[in-house]
Parts: C-alpha cells; sequence; structure tokens
C-alpha cells in the first residue's frame, strides 16, 4: 500500500467519524455509560496502540531520554491532578517545529518541540497538556460520536482494521511518516464543538491549579497564538488549525483562572534544561544558535 493510498485510507474513516460528530448537537450532554458502548476502554487503548506503533518508528519520534523523562514526568503530575487518575498515560515529544499537541485515544498525548521552544513559561506547555489531558479525561471523542447516533462500533473497529491493513501492507518508514502527519491531525478533522473546546480548557485550567501550575498560563498563551494569527493570517500557527481560538473562549478561561488565587510558579530546572537541549539540537546555522544562548546569558535567561 502507497504512502497516499494508507493516508488517503486513514482519512475516509476519520472523516465519516467527524461526520457523525458534526450532526450531533453542539452541546455535550452527560452520557453516563452511553459513551462507552461506542468503543470500550479496552478497544480504545488497542486503537491508540495501533496509531503509536507507527509514530515509535517515525524519525520524528523524539527518543532522547531526557526530554521524554521530562514530558512524561510533567504530564504524570497533571493526570494526578486531574479526573483521569488510575487511567493510563504515555507523553510523548515529536520534533517538529510547530507549535501544536494531540491527543490519541487510549491515553496518548503528543506535543511538538515547537510548542516547548515557543512557550514563555513551563505552565504554558502544562496548561496545553492539561488541555489534552482533559479531552481524553472527559471523553470528548466518544461522547459525540454516541450522540451523532450515526457513528457505530463497528466504524470505530473499523480504524483499527485501516491501520492494522496499512502496516501489514507498507514499509514501516512511509507508515510512521504518515501515522506522525495524521495523528496530529486527528483532532482537526474530529472538529471538536465549541462547547468540548471549552469544556477542556475549564477542567485544564483545574487540573493546573491542583498541580500548583499557574491557571493563568492557559488564557496568556491563548492570547499569544490568536495575536500571532493576526499577524500571520496567511501562515497560521498549527495549534490554531486544530484548537481555534476565539475572543469569547479567551476572555471565559482568564474569566476562569481569575477564580484561583494568584501564585508566582517558578519553571523548573528541567524545563530550562530541556529548552537549551531542544535549541542546541535545533536544524539550523550553528553560529545563531550561539549568538542566541549569549543572548539569554546577557539577558539573564
Amino acid at each position: 500500500m502507497s504512502l497516499i493510498s494508507y493516508r488517503s485510507l486513514l482519512l475516509i474513516v476519520l472523516l465519516l467519524i467527524a461526520t457523525a460528530s458534526r450532526a450531533a448537537s453542539p452541546n455535550l450532554p452527560d452520557l453516563g455509560d452511553e459513551s462507552g458502548s461506542v468503543i470500550s476502554p479496552a478497544e480504545e487503548h488497542k486503537l491508540g496502540e495501533q496509531v503509536m506503533r507507527q509514530i515509535r518508528g517515525s524519525p520524528q519520534f523524539v527518543t532522547d531520554a531526557e526530554i521524554t523523562r521530562y514530558v512524561q514526568d510533567l504530564g504524570d503530575r497533571l493526570v494526578g491532578n486531574s479526573d483521569a487518575v488510575g487511567m493510563s498515560f504515555e507523553f510523548f515529544a515529536i520534533d517538529d517545529p510547530t507549535i501544536n499537541a494531540f491527543a490519541i485515544p487510549g491515553g496518548f498525548v503528543g506535543v511538538h518541540t515547537g510548542l516547548i521552544l515557543a512557550a514563555q513559561s513551563e505552565s504554558e506547555v502544562a496548561a496545553v497538556l492539561a488541555h489534552e489531558i482533559s479531552h481524553i479525561s472527559q471523553r470528548h471523542i466518544q461522547r459525540m460520536i454516541a450522540e451523532g447516533k450515526r457513528t457505530t462500533r463497528k466504524v470505530m473497529l473499523g480504524m483499527l482494521a485501516a491501520l492494522a491493513l496499512a502496516v501489514a501492507g507498507e514499509g514501516a518508514g512511509a507508515g510512521a511518516a504518515a501515522a506522525v502527519a495524521q495523528a496530529g491531525g486527528v483532532q482537526q478533522q474530529l472538529n471538536f464543538s465549541r462547547s468540548a473546546e471549552e469544556e477542556a480548557d475549564r477542567v485544564g485550567i483545574d487540573v493546573l491549579a491542583k498541580s500548583g501550575m499557574d491557571p493563568q498560563a492557559m488564557p496568556t498563551f491563548f492570547e499569544r497564538m490568536q495575536a500571532w494569527g493576526r499577524v500571520n493570517e496567511t501562515n497560521l500557527p498549527e495549534f490554531l488549525r486544530t484548537h481555534p481560538v476565539t475572543t469569547s473562549r479567551i476572555a471565559d478561561s482568564r474569566d476562569r483562572a481569575q477564580h484561583y488565587p494568584y501564585r508566582q510558579v517558578s519553571d523548573s530546572v528541567e524545563f530550562y534544561r530541556v529548552r537549551a537541549k531542544l535549541r542546541a539540537e535545533a536544524k539550523s546555522n550553528p553560529n545563531e544558535i550561539v549568538n542566541a544562548f549569549r543572548q539569554n546569558l546577557a539577558q539573564g535567561k
């Protein structure tokens, strides 16, 4: 199976799910255990493992032990203060200069190295991870599918079959590259509703506060992304393509964050160390990297 065929097959399955999700009402009702009838936790994890098997074989998958440990430790800290306590999560980094993060069913959360470098504080990285964790803990994908009434268990299992077929029929390199490209697009194709995004913000802010991070980091990061998008209308940050940010959404997250006591949060040494390593390993002119470090030292950063 060619790379194009693989991507087309997976995209078709995702679009089927997206169609059903868009057919749902804009609100996310409390469906209780109904979402579990769409896809069981075991099937969900199996789906995630199918995708992750390909991602781990991609050259974009970061294997550096220090970076991997940092992302996992930060994620675990957030999960420990969320509704997902008891769930198994795997956090990983993708070597990609774009600013983005994504969640895969089954408790897998990927973060682009570009987001870590663009963040102005550790709390901003944590804010994005908390948002992705909340999409999983609140079972947004499953709830929208259940509400849509058009997508059944068979369609979700069909995604598994499509992925398994692709794995069996094409070279590992091409399959891995396709999996990474599609994993980041899952969120965009599912087109989370406005209420789902707002709920992930609300729950995520609570997770941030309980984890000892700055809850104001979420609206602050959103504001910067929105401002960046206005300046670069023809080249939007990837984050805005998969997580549309509106003025009302920023205002709502800012209002929610203000309900928590102000605290001055210091960034960890590990955060600075990982950022320095990513900058040093960036694919750019070595002289530019050296000059950037010199400027940081001169500014006390």
